[in-house]
């Protein structure tokens, strides 16, 4: 089995302007406690976000979730609506930040790194057209979404 590493994948924190306007903008941690935040659908509604920070500790905050969501997607979405910040893919938004649909929150703090990986059958011989997907992947997926602020 070969694996490719094509991006390592950065996750951040995000809310659209009109939540923004109303709540204002945490200027901590700690703050994301007081605010409305989306995540991942876990039992009991409660929810932790491992943080990477600039002190290159880990940082993690206990948050209670105002909308929980089994999909990224969902998750975006009910951010775009405005019912609070979210902890997103970059590869998901990228767009969204771009044409200032969506702000980062936070960005010095960025979720645990992870990458994102296309797995093939085998090294030896690898086909032409897949080895040219990798590349064309590798090259899409290089702008960085969420710079240091």
């Amino acid at each position: 089995m070969g694996r490719q590493l094509i991006e390592e994948a950065r996750d951040g924190m995000v809310a659209s302007p009109a939540y923004l306007a109303t709540h204002g903008m945490p200027d901590s941690l700690e703050s994301l406690q007081a605010h409305d935040c989306a995540s991942a659908a876990y039992p009991g509604g409660s929810t932790t976000w491992r943080m990477l920070g600039p002190d290159a500790k880990i940082h993690d905050v206990q948050l209670s979730s105002r909308f929980n969501a089994n999909t990224a997607q969902a998750l975006r979405k009910a951010t775009l609506a405005g019912l609070g910040i979210a902890l997103l893919p970059a590869t998901l938004i990228r767009a969204d930040l771009r044409n200032g649909l969506l702000v980062p929150v936070l960005a010095q703090y960025q979720r645990t790194s992870h990458g994102l990986h296309v797995l093939y059958p085998s090294r030896q011989q690898l086909p032409l057209a897949v080895s040219a997907f990798i590349g064309l992947v590798m090259e899409k997926l290089r702008v960085n979404a969420f710079p240091a602020q």
